[in-house]
């Protein structure tokens, strides 16, 4: 675009442009984001009614872009308008996540837009400025998301190579992190954008019994099949020789002399890191991969330049160094891929990478909706941001946070009634978020609690009257969630001739690891179990890592739990009876109730909705049986309908009853 000086040449302007006031005011109405920036400084020389509503600042021409918006320099925008001035390059982008803050105050205004920024010139050739356009597609983005419930669900979006890809992380890469009491981990790997073939980056994190956790991550020479079976197969061998032995040198110098009798393995590079979260001590090693980065609990950041060895198999033995992680601290291991920056030096990209993370871990960029972790936002957004322009490699980062304080136990006492359950299951739920369990490990541990506690207010003080019920929780250094869940009352047997009892203590042992029922020494003369009950149920914990195909947005939004709600509508030759909420012992009769309606007792066909159930315990699943006994009487079935990857389907075919998707 040409831009020169001004012609006074009213009737040509008018038959080419148009009239300027039309012109003006459909730039100043328009709903694309519209701006003009010129000179070095990139100040604001147009700007319309969306763009200035979207900053939030209602006079910004002659402003420069770095005041109008200043969160866009950490967010990698300023750079690219800085770039397309500077080169007289166009660029183009779609779906970027966006952060405006307000000038005058407030929450960050979100939003995803399609963007492009072009140069236009002065009649010399050289730049003048730059214009920007952009429109918001945050609704087709939210709707697209929204669907997208799990790792799995997001990658199944991709067909033909990038299916395989999925195939091979799911086989090859670590399907979980463990949650430790004084660490946050976290981890993202990213599949290269061109060569779409599995590549070679690999990373784990491996707690070991003495209280230590090993982090490493890796990349294998080469691209495709070959490079990911190798990668495989050395994850596979240092995890092992890391669990038999616990010296770090010793491991790795076994895993060298490994990587040297075979040739897919060679010049593999890795960095480790073995870290005591309850001193803050480690040490590592850099075997031929770029250094870690230490982020600092005030954001101040450096690389952990220290002893270097070759990459495996070269006949460079590996080397130690130390260092020490204080409270709040950040330790971040990531693959090339991250650090390869097209137009940048080695040095200017380490720098670039050392500010984003920072920027991240401080929560300086993109805070609306971003993760609580510290290490959550380092891997996501760092990645996230450093590839906006574009990635060559497969990008992977892992990062541990060592906490001030280790992940508190839990303390609850209630009196055990169906109406303090709610209060129980709450103050479980909250403390599962604090120890950083994973969805599904939260899901299981906070329904298994609450069928234990239901059976103890159902049963326990039947001969005495209402009493005490203690719920505790522990997270072992070896990432074990531990719940203790005691009575005082009366253990009660399962009468062999019911079909319900005895079923929420057989859901409770799908469900967790491991369950433990034990009880005070009796007096003389004493029934069995009359002083009282406690159940023990102990859980190993996760959390996820994201595997992606493409970097995403990074984008969630999560609700809290709603209310239980349940209604019943007449639709076509049935009734459909929809629920929201915990289906526990407070909703129980209710949800009974409107069954019973709907069916008109059992002779008529019903559908229950359970896309929103939130918990579904084993006294819903109970009245679930009674209305397929009730309905086959008359030759009928209901039909559940289920969220996949939701409470509900989890439940239901645990249990055994059939279900379709919503």
């Amino acid at each position: 675009m040409r831009s020169g000086p001004r012609q006074d040449d009213s009737d040509g302007h008018l038959r080419r442009i148009g009239d300027p006031h039309v012109v003006r005011d459909r730039f100043d109405e328009s709903s694309l984001l519209l701006a003009a920036y010129e000179g070095a400084e990139q100040r604001l020389v147009a700007a319309n009614e969306a763009f200035r509503r979207f900053a939030g600042v209602q006079e910004p021409v002659g402003m420069t872009a770095r005041e109008v918006l200043p969160g866009f320099e950490a967010q990698r925008v300023q750079a690219v308008i800085d770039k397309v001035y500077t080169t007289g390059e166009p660029h183009t982008a779609r779906e970027w996540r966006v952060q405006a803050d307000r000038q005058a105050g407030g929450e960050p205004v979100e939003a995803f837009v399609d963007f492009v920024v072009e140069p236009y010139f002065h009649d010399d050739g050289t730049v003048r400025g730059v214009s920007a356009y952009a429109v918001d597609v945050t609704e087709k983005v939210r709707r697209r998301l929204a669907k997208a419930e799990s790792a799995a669900t997001e990658l199944s979006r991709y067909e033909g190579a990038r299916d395989v890809v999925a195939e091979l992380q799911a086989a090859l890469l670590p399907e979980s992190l463990p949650v430790l009491p004084q660490v946050r981990i976290a981890a993202k790997y990213l599949v290269a954008e061109h060569t779409q073939a599995a590549g070679g980056d690999w990373f784990d994190a491996i707690p070991l019994e003495d209280g230590t956790v090993v982090l490493v991550v890796g990349d294998v020479v080469g691209h495709g099949v070959a490079a990911a079976a190798a990668m495989g197969q050395l994850r596979a061998v240092l995890t092992n020789l890391l669990c038999v032995d616990e010296d770090l040198l010793a491991a790795l110098s076994h895993i060298d002399a490994f990587a040297a009798s075979r040739p897919a393995l060679q010049a593999t590079t890795i960095a480790v890191v073995k870290l005591d979260p309850r001193t803050g001590e480690f040490s590592y090693s850099l075997c031929g991969h770029p250094p870690p980065l230490v982020i600092r609990a005030d954001g101040s950041t450096e690389f952990l330049r220290g002893p270097t060895s070759g990459p495996l198999g070269v006949g460079r033995p590996p080397a130690l160094g130390s260092g020490h992680l204080g409270p709040d601290d950040l330790v971040v291991l990531y693959s090339d891929g991250v650090v390869e920056r097209h137009g940048r030096t080695p040095a200017e990209a380490a720098a670039e990478f050392a500010t984003v993370a920072s920027d991240a871990a401080m929560n300086r960029v993109l805070r609306k909706g971003a993760a609580s972790s510290p290490a959550e936002r380092v891997c996501h957004l760092t990645v996230e941001l450093l590839t906006r322009t574009g990635y060559h490699d497969d990008v992977t980062t892992l990062a541990v946070q060592r906490l001030a304080e280790p992940v508190p136990s839990l303390s609850v006492r209630i009196t055990a009634t169906f109406d303090n359950l709610p209060t129980a299951r709450r103050a479980v739920g909250d403390w599962l978020a604090k120890v950083n369990a994973g969805r599904r490990d939260h899901e299981v541990l906070e329904l298994a609690v609450g069928e234990v506690a239901t059976n103890a207010a159902e049963h326990a003080y039947q001969a005495t009257g209402q009493g005490p019920l203690q719920i505790t929780g522990r997270l072992t250094p070896e990432g074990i969630c531990e719940l203790r869940i005691s009575d005082e009352g009366s253990w009660r047997a399962a009468n062999p001739g019911t079909t319900h009892r005895g079923r929420g203590l057989m859901l409770c042992q799908q469900l967790v690891d491991e369950v433990t029922i034990s009880h005070p020494p009796q007096r003389a003369g004493e029934p069995f179990g009359a002083r009282g009950t406690t159940v023990t149920l102990r859980h190993r914990v996760h959390q996820t890592p994201v595997l992606a195909a493409d970097s995403g947005t990074g984008f969630s939004e999560a609700g809290l739990s709603p209310p239980f709600r349940i209604e019943t509508t007449d639709e076509a030759d049935r009734a459909v009876v929809r629920v929201c909420g915990p289906v526990d012992a407070t909703a129980a009769t209710e949800f009974a109730r409107h069954l019973f309606r709907a069916s008109r007792g059992g002779v008529l066909p019903v559908t229950v909705d359970l896309s929103d159930v939130t918990h579904l315990l084993s006294v819903g699943v109970r009245i679930l049986y009674d209305l397929v006994d009730q309905l086959a009487a008359h030759h009928l079935e209901p039909v559940l309908i289920a969220r996949h990857g939701g409470p509900a389907a989890f439940v239901l075919d645990l249990v055994g009853l059939p279900w379709s998707p919503a």
